[in-house]
């Protein structure tokens, strides 16, 4: 095995106080921001100040499909070892920011934007940006069920409004229109998969789709808030040109409720307790039907400088593939990583994490993923998922890795192991 290394660059001074860590900065944002609701409190939002970081590092799998929870595409999507440069300037309302890396693998040195964003915000609240940064629509310990943080961004036109209060509760919108890549990896975990390869060689699988969604979010008081979704993935063109059928389009929706719990962290004696339960769907067609479904429930624990989340996740009934006409055989992916929760929608999950303060002031997290699926799976019944983070603030910067590592099993036959990780070494310019 050859480590394949990639580098990394910090995405602006936000969340300095948070420790924001690794190359997956902007997924551990979105993960201080479900913290931060389950505490009751505002995410902070991103520094003001210019800046600018360079750094060094890489990010490599081998074996069996591991996802990287929250790595941003790192480790499967984004391979290589190389240099990057990370910088954001914010002037009367308008922000930019990029992340950009050279990577060296197998000999070719590729240029990859992982992330960037040029947007403009009002005093008022509403937002309009073209961007490429990751998601998090719903709250998922493993990547929300619409749309998660596991995989490479897409770049979007994507629109946020202010909180609206209304006689019903407090209303924001978000919606978002992108474009996936033009040759889809065949992801390793999706089902059916040699029925998927066979009607890709045929030149059945559709190019270039077009996924568009929105979300409603409501607050309800200061203990719940409530969150409708729906994305559509549509279009794009065959191996020979012909534009997609609209059969071919796919809808996912997702109803989620969240609950802050005081009384059961006062219980526990900690800062803040919540509650998760979802529901989401992926019918076959575009209809915004909630069968066949997925329901998901969870608990997060925020104490001082600790945190626990415990999940549970259904599997959704597999919807067959039509293998005769052009399709998005790739489903919701991107480069080989699923969209929405980081082992699928067809494998039932279990799953603990762990944030805990590490030696030298340092943050790490630790969790565990059972995930259990049908017999067919390409991924094997049953799998044991293990991830560790680990992040250090330095006098010039700071430095950080991520490993996961999963052990898949088939009845009656050896099992199979896989790893992915992402390392980095930082160093802030100004």
């Amino acid at each position: 095995m050859k480590p394949r290394f990639l580098f990394f660059i910090f995405f602006a001074v936000p969340y300095a106080s948070a420790q924001a860590p690794m190359l997956q900065d902007r997924a551990a944002a979105l993960r201080q921001a479900r913290l931060d609701w389950t505490l009751g409190q505002e995410p902070l939002g991103p520094s003001s100040m210019p800046s600018f970081e360079v750094g060094w590092g890489g990010a490599s799998s081998e074996g069996a499909y591991a996802p990287l929870v929250g790595g941003e595409g790192l480790g499967t999507g984004t391979q290589g070892w190389g240099l990057g440069l990370q910088g954001r300037y914010v002037r009367n309302g308008w922000s930019f920011s990029a992340t950009a890396l050279a990577l060296r693998d197998h000999g070719h040195t590729l240029g990859v934007l992982q992330r960037a964003a040029l947007a403009y915000q009002t005093d008022s609240g509403w937002r309009v940006a073209l961007e490429q940064a990751p998601f998090a629509w719903g709250a998922g310990l493993n990547g929300g069920d619409l749309l998660g943080d596991g995989a490479r961004s897409f770049p979007r036109l994507s629109l946020a409004t202010p909180e609206a209060t209304l006689p019903l509760g407090r209303w924001r919108l978000e919606a978002f229109a992108g474009r996936l890549e033009r040759d889809r990896a065949m992801p390793q975990w999706v089902p059916e998969r040699d029925t998927r390869l066979e009607a890709q060689a045929a030149g059945l699988n559709l190019q270039r789709p077009l996924l568009w969604g929105g979300l409603v979010r409501t607050a309800f008081g200061s203990r719940v808030e409530t969150t409708f979704g729906a994305v559509t993935m549509e279009g794009g063109r065959d191996a020979q040109g012909h534009a997609a059928p609209a059969t071919a389009a796919r809808t996912m929706t997702l109803l989620e409720l969240r609950l802050r719990l005081p009384e059961l962290a006062q219980l526990l004696r900690a800062r803040g307790a919540s509650a998760t339960l979802n529901r989401s769907a992926a019918p076959e067609g575009r209809s915004l039907a909630w069968t066949p479904a997925r329901n998901l429930g969870g608990l997060q624990l925020v104490w001082e400088g600790w945190d626990l989340g415990l999940e549970y996740a259904g599997a959704a009934p597999r919807v067959a593939i039509s293998s005769a006409e052009p399709s998005h055989l790739a489903g919701f992916s991107t480069h080989g990583d699923p969209l929405g929760p980081a082992f699928g929608r067809e494998t039932t999950t279990r799953t603990v994490e762990l944030g805990l303060p590490l030696f030298l002031e340092g943050q790490g997290r630790l969790r565990t993923v059972r995930a259990t699926a049908p017999l067919d799976h390409p991924s094997g019944t049953a799998s044991w998922c293990l991830q560790g983070e680990a992040q250090w603030r330095t006098p010039t910067g700071r430095a950080g890795a991520s490993l996961a590592m999963q052990r898949n099993e088939w009845p009656g036959t050896p099992s199979r192991w896989g790893w992915s990780f992402a390392v980095f070494q930082a160093f802030r310019v100004f």
